[in-house]
């Protein structure tokens, strides 16, 4: 029997192929979508789930008075918390970047990224496999380093690293320990240090990243009322009392207070940005994975039509069957082998795709996905069978269903109720490919927008250059670039600052102006700094080299901070940073420098001499250069690098303008996602259209012979034949409407600087689909106005 049945559906594929290609089409890009969304979603919520302490382990963070929030913590905040609360039972921190450098063991040297600084108990917190080595003593000595395995293979080839000395920059370092890296995490350190010991008590400087250790049932929510009153005891009543203020107010003003997370969330549900490896994007992830399953949905939809369509074909086979004694459940059972073996196959197919697209994919998004990560195709090929088991039980149903005298005889009722699903079903589709389309080129607009939008700067011509050697004294090296390179014929000028466009080194400070308080961020600079950048003057001047003062106590803030701290009249106003009184002299357009999903912050600028200190804050220079000589001159500045500045470093360099766009890519990445699915949904779509209209127009073959019988004209026929999908695409739109306005709405809440919602995507998207209903129906509307006359009504 079953051989039988294989032997018809290869005979009904071979006279049906081109529905059998379309349906398969569908679902087979449906499965690919859902694997790939799948795949993408399983690696970002996998993040520290191969930790067997994430469940007690929290990251601490802290809420600030102005509602920001930072990752970071203070120096003393996690030994004190440790000591007073007992629910604590052990704390690890880490510096809040990872550092880079020349590791060299004997003639070979690799330039070495992802090098971090930890106390001696990570591996307490993060316990990565020790290959080699004493994990209760490989990070105890001050000139310990511990490195992964893929380190050691470049360092070492096949031999043990162990007990070796290897020189990191100047320093030498014994290897003492070997460690098999774990990913994904929220750390990925490729080399370990030991933490300097810190006592110093700066509870107001946040610059490491702290974790908690946690009794098993905990009460979270009681344990940061306890990390709040340490923070209170040890620093908010002493600055309370010197303004004079209750610490409520100061908490109010100056305060930040303390909250934990736990680690298996920090990843796609911290408040602040992420960790070392960033943070992910769950509203995306989540929005994604839901319009996956609107594709599969489709996917099946289409299918069952097309197939009840190709099922029509076969209506006098069902007759037949049904008249020689062959029960409904054989019927369905037939059926169900068919769509088993369409669904298997497409599911194989779709497993193809993946395997050629993954490695694409992972270029793009920077990831590392493989297909047989996290049971992923095992839990689609359950979804899979799930789907033979519904189409296959209506498809199955429906046929089985036949009336067969009717059948035997040509004729095929029209269910209402069916009519109506179908319909529905066809809405849905349109509803669905609406929205997408809506959405992308919103997405396009606000994109096109953020590339076109003036940024406040002038980065073209501009190079921004990378100091890599850590144990570089950057400003006397800067010194010795000016005085050898300004003399370049291809250099307009040379210049730096602590805070470069796209990237997001800097540090903030408190300021006080007439007891208003106000975080402000410190980006000293260098004479003719904004003159470089194109950046305009508000009011007041530029610092200058003429005047002595301008390296020692002068002072320049952006409109926002004049505006924060409440400054009228602000030029020769006098204001005190970190207990020196400067003078302002100028006030500098806003500009952007972290992208236009954050707000332009309140910032202060001065020379690099204003402050001991601050000539230590800045690792890039920047070179503006003539742009018919650009190339020649960035070889030149290369090659004086390599050769005065860094001589066993690479040379790493990035046009400003570029640099700066990257601080929106994740958005270019979400456009390019979703167009993607776009374009997926409508081809789906369209098949579904293809589907739904062969369905329809063959159930009215006999009124369309009857309508020419009675002398009705091919545009009359079409016209009738087309205005049910017309009035399908017209209800569709004004559902999806709103429904995109809302959605692309709260996408636009995720930037600061964005458009006005723009009208031509939702009176061009209803205009789209008309054409291709038009394009899809009036091409079948007039091949059914060639029917056979005689065929449909010689039993009439």
């Amino acid at each position: 029997m079953i051989r039988l049945w294989c032997k018809l559906f290869y005979r009904q594929s071979k006279k049906h192929w081109l529905h059998l290609i379309i349906n398969n089409l569908g679902l087979t890009l449906g499965i690919t979508s859902l694997i790939m969304v799948l795949l993408y979603f399983n690696n970002e919520k996998s993040y520290d789930q191969w930790n067997p302490n994430k469940d007690t382990i929290y990251k601490v963070s802290h809420k600030m008075f102005n509602g920001e929030y930072f990752d970071t913590t203070t120096v003393p905040e996690g030994p004190v918390s440790t000591e007073v609360i007992p629910e604590i039972s052990a704390f690890v921190s880490t510096k809040t970047e990872y550092s880079k450098d020349v590791i060299t063991y004997n003639d070979i040297s690799i330039f070495q990224g992802k090098m971090l600084e930890v106390d001696s108990n990570f591996f307490d917190f993060f316990p990565h496999p020790i290959l080699k080595g004493n994990p209760e003593e490989i990070l105890k000595a001050n000139n310990s380093v511990v490195i992964s395995s893929s380190v050691e293979k470049k360092l070492f080839g096949n031999a043990s690293s162990y007990g070796k000395t290897i020189k990191v920059g100047n320093k030498e370092y014994i290897v003492t320990g070997v460690y098999e890296l774990q990913r994904p995490s929220i750390i990925e350190p490729q080399v370990l240090f030991k933490k300097e010991i810190d006592n110093r008590l700066w509870w107001g400087n946040y610059n490491r990243y702290t974790f908690y250790r946690v009794k098993e049932g905990t009460d979270i929510p009681a344990l940061e009322k306890k990390m709040f009153q340490v923070f209170e005891e040890n620093y908010f009543r002493k600055e309370a009392k010197e303004l004079g203020i209750s610490v409520q107010e100061y908490v109010d003003i100056q305060g930040a207070i303390p909250f934990v997370e736990s680690l298996e969330s920090v990843r796609l549900f911290t408040k602040g940005d992420g960790s070392l490896e960033g943070k992910g994007n769950y509203p995306l992830l989540v929005s994604m994975l839901i319009l996956s399953i609107l594709i599969i949905a489709i996917s099946c939809v289409n299918f069952i039509n097309l197939s009840i369509a190709t099922a029509v074909f076969r209506a006098k086979e069902v007759g037949i069957q049904k008249s020689n004694g062959v029960s409904k459940g054989q019927i369905i059972t037939q059926y169900f082998l068919e769509i088993g073996i369409q669904c298997l196959l497409s599911f194989f197919l779709a497993l193809v795709l993946v395997e050629l697209i993954v490695p694409h994919f992972n270029d793009f998004i920077g990831k590392e996905l493989a297909i047989t990560s996290g049971g992923v195709v095992f839990r689609v090929f359950l979804i899979v069978i799930a789907l033979i088991g519904g189409i296959g039980s209506v498809i199955g149903g429906y046929i089985a269903n036949f009336d067969i005298n009717k059948v035997l005889k040509g004729n095929f009722s029209r269910s209402k109720r069916m009519i109506i699903m179908r319909n529905g079903m066809l809405g849905l589709q349109f509803v669905i490919s609406g929205f997408f389309l809506i959405g992308s080129l919103v997405m396009y607009a606000q994109l096109k927008y953020m590339n076109e939008k003036d940024t406040g700067f002038s980065g073209e011509q501009i190079i921004t250059v990378a100091f890599n050697n850590p144990e570089g004294n950057y400003w006397e090296q800067y010194q010795l670039i000016k005085q050898e390179l300004e003399k370049h014929p291809g250099i307009i000028t040379i210049g730096a600052s602590s805070v470069s466009p796209g990237l997001t080194q800097n540090f903030t400070l408190d300021m006080d102006y007439l007891g208003k308080v106000v975080e402000v961020t410190g980006i000293p600079t260098d004479f003719g700094y904004f003159d470089m950048m194109g950046v305009a003057m508000a009011s007041g001047r530029d610092f200058s080299a003429t005047f002595s003062s301008d390296s020692l106590n002068t002072i320049i803030f952006n409109k926002t901070a004049i505006k924060a701290l409440g400054i009228k009249d602000p030029i020769q106003k006098k204001i005190n940073l970190i207990g020196k009184e400067l003078t302002i002299i100028g006030v500098v357009n806003d500009y952007h420098i972290k992208g236009y999903d954050k707000k332009i912050a309140p910032a202060f600028y001065v020379h690099f001499n204003t402050i001991e200190w601050f000539n230590e804050t800045f690792e890039t220079v920047h070179f503006k250069i003539k742009e018919r000589e650009m190339y020649k001159t960035i070889a030149d500045i290369e090659q004086f690098w390599n050769e005065e500045i860094e001589t066993s470093y690479p040379f790493t360099y990035a046009f400003m303008d570029k640099q700066f766009k990257k601080t929106f890519e994740k958005y270019e990445q979400q456009k390019i996602i979703f167009l993607s699915l776009t374009l997926i949904v409508i081809i789906i779509s369209l098949l579904g259209l293809f589907a739904l209209s062969t369905l329809t127009i063959q159930q009215r073959y006999k009124e369309i012979a009857i309508r020419k019988t009675l002398g009705a004209t091919t545009l009359v026929i079409m016209k009738q034949l087309f205005k049910d999908f017309f009035r399908i695409t017209v209800m569709a739109s004004f559902i999806l409407l709103p429904l995109a306005f809302y959605s692309t709405s709260l996408w636009l809440d995720n930037f600061i600087y964005k458009i006005d919602m723009p009208v031509w995507p939702y009176l061009l998207t209803p205009f789209l689909l008309l054409l291709l209903v038009f394009m899809v129906v009036g091409v079948k509307s007039y091949k059914a106005t060639k029917v056979d006359l005689i065929k449909y009504l010689k039993f009439e």
